[in-house]
């Protein structure tokens, strides 16, 4: 389908009623084959070509789709494709993207995401963190308003290394062998404003260096910060000259004033139920899973397959 001609079908879409846009969704979904997953891709990248060498948007198409349109760059003399550049560039089995996209909506384990796309359990597991590579580093730009911030600590995995070193083995999960937060623990910070937009990180160390460097230019000026009574964000919150609200959990304060982190605790509650399901995350890997949990809450639990493609191979904007 031509360019011009996709474009009038879905200026039609506006005139056709709920349920006939969502019976054409169901019948999409019933058709989705292997060259749909390219031609998904094929077709959003064609409303927008731009050069992924030079970023130049003076572009020709160089040849149709073979099944992927070929563009020219008249900047750079380079030719590309819609994969060009992104993370699912080299990975082979197209057929399966979009039923794999699926999975990832479906929030299924790998060896069930594997069972279902018929791919071996070793791709299952390099195909989740190539469609996660771009969405892991979507994270909020700003804060603003009231922000609650806290850090919560997941046990430190070495899943999938043959010969572990500082410690024996232990089964999946389990618990630290020491009490409080000790060496075994991967701190990580997650800040939320009251409009959902959310950033996280995973920190060597919860200090005032650590705080500075991934909430500092990201939590906006005029801003309430609510966090615990961590030192660390009592030096933050000085330093950039922002109102700051303790809650000390521990002397047993919830709410002060009317003020809580129970948004940025709720969060974080639920992203430690959901990763249940994988039991257990490698610590290395443990950002893709908190990008994989932050567009789910942006964006929704039950997103398309075709949204998480897109999300694999495009830069979409962050909330």
């Amino acid at each position: 389908m031509e360019h011009e001609h996709f474009q009038a079908l879905v200026d039609q879409l506006s005139a056709l009623t709920k349920e006939q846009r969502d019976a054409i969704v169901e019948a999409v979904k019933s058709r989705a084959s292997a060259t749909d997953a390219v031609s998904l891709i094929d077709a959003r990248f064609s409303m927008a070509p731009q050069c992924p060498h030079c970023k130049s948007k003076n572009v020709s198409t160089w040849s149709k789709p073979k099944p992927l349109t070929r563009y020219m760059c008249k900047d750079c003399d380079t030719t590309f494709s819609a994969l060009t550049g992104t993370p699912l560039e080299t990975l082979r089995r197209r057929d399966a993207w979009l039923e794999y996209a699926q999975c990832l909506s479906d929030g299924v384990s790998l060896r069930r995401a594997a069972k279902r796309c018929k791919i071996a359990l070793d791709t299952a597991f390099r195909w989740r963190h190539r469609f996660l590579e771009i969405p892991k580093n979507k994270k909020a730009k700003a804060l603003s308003g009231i922000v609650e911030a806290d850090e919560t600590f997941i046990l430190k995995s070495q899943k999938g290394v043959r010969n572990i070193v500082g410690r024996a083995p232990r089964k999946r999960g389990g618990k630290a062998s020491k009490p409080g937060h000790s060496d075994e623990l991967q701190p990580v910070l997650i800040a939320r404003d009251r409009n959902g937009a959310t950033t996280d990180a995973m920190l060597d160390k919860v200090d005032g260096d650590a705080i500075k460097k991934n909430l500092g230019g990201v939590v906006q000026k005029e801003t309430l910060l609510i966090t615990d009574g961590e030192k660390a964000y009592a030096a933050f919150a000085k330093a950039y000259a922002l109102l700051h609200v303790w809650i000390i959990v521990s002397k047993g304060e919830h709410v002060w004033e009317g003020y809580h982190i129970q948004n940025v605790n709720s969060y974080t509650s639920n992203f430690k139920t959901w990763m249940v399901r994988f039991r257990g995350v490698a610590t290395k890997y443990l950002d893709s899973y908190l990008g994989w949990r932050r567009r789910i809450d942006r964006d929704g639990d039950a997103l398309p397959a075709a949204s998480w493609l897109a999300a694999a191979v495009a830069d979409a904007a962050t909330s």
